[in-house]
C-alpha cells in the first residue's frame, strides 16, 4: 500500500506505525498528545506521536529509516514529508507513580492502534495540571472527558492518592458544567 506521507492523519499514521512495529514483533503504546487528538476528534492537534516501547533505538531506526523516516535525536524521527513526527520515550508508562497495564485498540484502516484508555488519557493530563499548573492540559483533560466515556472513581481515587485534592475540584467543576452526570461511569 503508498502511503501518501504528506495527508495521513494522525489516527491513521498512529495505527500504520503500531502496524509496522507490531509485524517486527514490536509492542508499542501510543500516549501523549497524540491520544488527545485521536480521543477529542482533533479538538486538538498534536505535531507528534509518542511510542512507547522497550525497544532499542537502533531496533527503530532500522524499521523507519527504509520507510523514509530520519533520525533526528536520540529517540525523535522526521519523515520529510510528514507533518507529525514520531518519538519513542523512555518507558515505562506510567501515570504519577503508578504503572499503567490496560491499554485501548482503536482499528484503523492501516492498523490497530495500541493506547492509553481515555481514563488514563485524561489522567495523563490532569497529571500536568496536578504537579505543574499546566493550564493547557487541564483544558486538554476536558476534551477528552467531554467526548469520551471516563471511569471518574479511577480518576478520582488516583488524584486523592496524588495529593491533588483542590486540583480535582476545579476539574471536576470545570466537567460538571459540560458534562451530564450519565456520561461518566462510577465504577
Amino acid at each position: 500500500m503508498k502511503i501518501d506521507w504528506a495527508k495521513i492523519g494522525i489516527r491513521d499514521l498512529s495505527g500504520l506505525i503500531c502496524e509496522i512495529l507490531r509485524k517486527k514483533g514490536i509492542d508499542a503504546t501510543l500516549v501523549g498528545g497524540a491520544c488527545i487528538s485521536i480521543y477529542s476528534d482533533n479538538r486538538y492537534i498534536s505535531g507528534d506521536l509518542d511510542f512507547i516501547t522497550y525497544s532499542s533505538t537502533k531496533e527503530i531506526e532500522e524499521i523507519f529509516t527504509p520507510l523514509g523516516f530520519l533520525r533526528k535525536s536520540r529517540r525523535h524521527f522526521e519523515h520529510p514529508e510528514c507533518r507529525f513526527f514520531i518519538e519513542f520515550p523512555a518507558p515505562p508508562i506510567a501515570i504519577g507513580n503508578e504503572l499503567i497495564k490496560d491499554y485501548q485498540s482503536i482499528k484503523t484502516k492501516f492498523g490497530i492502534i495500541r493506547m492509553l484508555t481515555p481514563t488514563d488519557c485524561v489522567r495523563d493530563r490532569l497529571a500536568a495540571y496536578f504537579f505543574w499548573g499546566d493550564m493547557q492540559s487541564l483544558e486538554q483533560a476536558l476534551m477528552v472527558a467531554n467526548r469520551q466515556n471516563i471511569n471518574i472513581e479511577v480518576i478520582k481515587k488516583w488524584a486523592l492518592k496524588e495529593g491533588a485534592s483542590k486540583e480535582l475540584n476545579k476539574f471536576l467543576s470545570k466537567l460538571k458544567k459540560t458534562k451530564t452526570s450519565s456520561q461518566l461511569q462510577t465504577t
